[in-house]
């Protein structure tokens, strides 16, 4: 009689350095977001041009974080 195989797969060992690489991802990903948004709001402010410049820098950023993550995935 042939032995019964076990039923549950051995859990892989995590790496570290893969957990690394995601957190740099996200920690760069928001500081980007952040600054562009953030830079287009107190620009905005201080050239009294009132969305303009905020809504460029969301644009930038939304274009920034699909490259960014874009280039990650090759």
């Amino acid at each position: 009689m042939a032995k019964p195989k076990p039923t549950s797969k051995p859990i892989p060992e995590k790496d570290p350095k893969g957990f690394m690489r995601f957190y740099s991802l996200a920690f760069e990903l928001v500081i980007m977001n952040v600054s562009l948004i953030l830079g287009g709001f107190l620009a905005d402010r201080y050239l009294q041009t009132s969305p303009l410049l905020i809504l460029i820098g969301t644009l930038l950023a939304m274009a920034g974080t699909i490259w960014l993550l874009l280039k990650s995935l090759k």
